[in-house]
């Protein structure tokens, strides 16, 4: 009886997962609200389709979609490090959407970055692209070619790796984009999502 009764929550469990998943896509008007955190430079290599380095050539344009805040910014690429889709040129100027929240700071007007982007797959705007990771995916790049986070977490520094543009090829030749799929839950996310369940459930009492 005990093991029917447990398979039957798991069962529920991953039901609720996929309904929960399914509830976000729908209520978040933007994949930025659910991002990815990195603890090495090297998962953020790996989980990033697109990197440049590009100029901020006009200050980010705020929009409001279902009353949520915006931002859209144009991107003049100058140097592209990886594209795995063979899209872009030097010569094209990239959207990039933001959030403008503590972990996803915007990108500021005549500002030379390093971006890790991926495209942007949303009901918010057509052909843009989001920062990978966030603020860990976005650098300023300096007249020298040094890189300073715009964020507390640098991946660079945690990982002990020297913050130079120069480095960047071998850090991307070594370690090759690897597309991530999230459809079947592992045991860790079925125990993750039961824990999280569990608080809501307590504090809803």
């Amino acid at each position: 009886m005990k093991k029917w009764m447990i398979g039957m929550l798991s069962v529920a469990a991953v039901a609720g997962y996929v309904i929960f998943g399914e509830m976000l896509k729908e209520v978040n008007t933007s994949d930025l609200a659910v991002t990815e955190s990195f603890r090495h430079i090297d998962e953020l290599a790996t989980r990033s389709p697109v990197v440049i380095v590009g100029e901020v050539d006009r200050p980010p344009r705020p929009f409001e979609y279902h009353s949520v805040n915006f931002f859209e910014s144009r991107i003049q690429v100058e140097e592209i490090y990886r594209d795995v889709s063979h899209e872009l040129t030097r010569t094209d100027t990239i959207t990039l959407l933001q959030n403008d929240m503590e972990e996803d700071p915007l990108v500021k007007q005549g500002e030379k970055v390093l971006l890790y982007l991926q495209p942007y797959e949303g009901p918010v705007i057509q052909k843009a692209y989001r920062i990978v990771g966030l603020q860990q995916g976005h650098f300023k790049v300096s007249q020298t070619g040094t890189l300073t986070s715009v964020g507390a977490s640098n991946l660079y520094q945690k990982s002990g790796l020297s913050a130079e543009l120069s480095k960047l090829e071998t850090l991307l030749k070594d370690n090759p984009y690897v597309s991530e799929h999230n459809d079947v839950m592992t045991d860790e996310d079925i125990e993750a999502f039961n824990e999280t369940q569990k608080r809501l459930l307590e504090k809803s009492q």
